[in-house]
């Protein structure tokens, strides 16, 4: 049987080797969309979407704290009816739900980066803050490509196009003043709540972020999304859950809400295909990531809020 220490060694070192097989080809020359495509594809399918695929396990054990019985259909029920209201959210409101799903997303990564850190609101803006620097520097691997992206899923928003060149143009400034931002928040942050820091674990932070600033836009987020986000959360769940066994285990529990939501991507691809051909799918694939993270944020919040108040601060 798989170990927790050894599957989650193992599939981070997969992903850093990969990863750094990844940059030096594009290093030495043009590597062909198709390979970035399946580096990113398989990062997600692996460890990127598993780690959402175990939501229920977390809310099944909150019932049991709680003291009520815990119905899978009432929570896949609820899951769905708020995905379907942030769906209609970007129908409506498609920069408005941008937005949010920027300022989410880097919350739901600074959180989970710096967990189980003590939960005072200094530390909590270091953790947004954190969050905002490493999704940025994401976003920025493409600053072309992210444009088309932001200008085909908020149809057309020049205005929110214009901004992000702004942004471009002043990257260095911005990433100079964030990095003094969070700097400066730990050292008062740590005054008021003290942490002990674990060295390897920002060692293989950096490594990642290293390796990132060599890939293009999507395999970039493939490799810090599965290669670190992911395996990360799913640490912090078997801490949660420890009855189910390794974090491997947890890993087999995911695949078949995994398998559901692959089979949904699978079949909404085949009906773009052939009865909506002429429509552009990025918008729809990327408004549904948006809406699975929603629900699946508001699951792991709650959760690392518990163990931080359990577990010893070390970051």
């Amino acid at each position: 049987m798989i170990g927790q220490l050894t599957f989650t060694r193992l599939s981070r070192g997969i992903s850093l080797a990969s990863g750094m097989a990844l940059a030096l080809a594009h290093g030495f020359g043009e590597v062909p969309s198709y390979i970035d495509l399946a580096f990113f594809l398989l990062m997600m399918v692996f460890v990127g979407i598993p780690h959402g695929g175990v939501d229920h396990l977390i809310a099944s054990e909150y019932s049991k704290s709680d003291k009520k019985p815990f119905q899978l259909w009432k929570f896949l029920l609820g899951y769905v009816l708020q995905m379907a209201a942030y769906g209609l959210a970007w129908l409506v409101f498609p920069s408005l739900s941008l937005l949010i799903f920027l300022l989410i997303s880097a919350w739901h990564f600074g959180e989970s980066d710096f967990h189980p850190a003590p939960r005072h609101f200094l530390w909590g803006l270091a953790q947004m803050t954190l969050g905002t620097l490493v999704l940025l520097f994401i976003l920025l691997r493409e600053p072309a490509l992210t444009a088309d992206i932001l200008l085909r899923i908020t149809r057309g928003n020049t205005s929110l196009v214009e901004v992000w060149k702004s942004i471009t143009a002043f990257q260095n400034s911005i990433y100079a003043l964030l990095i003094a931002l969070l700097a400066g928040l730990i050292v008062f942050a740590y005054r008021f709540e003290k942490v002990v820091w674990v060295p390897g674990k920002w060692l293989a932070f950096a490594l990642i972020l290293f390796i990132v600033y060599f890939l293009p836009l999507l395999p970039a987020f493939g490799l810090y999304f599965g290669g670190w986000h992911a395996l990360n959360t799913f640490e912090h769940i078997h801490r949660f859950l420890p009855k189910n066994g390794s974090v491997f285990n947890l890993w087999k529990k995911s695949m078949p809400l995994t398998i559901v939501a692959l089979l949904f991507m699978l079949i909404t691809g085949l009906v773009w295909r052939y009865a909506y051909s002429d429509l552009d799918p990025l918008p729809v694939l990327f408004i549904f990531i948006a809406m699975i993270t929603l629900p699946h944020l508001l699951v792991i919040h709650r959760m690392l809020g518990t163990t931080a108040q359990e577990l010893p601060s070390k970051v």
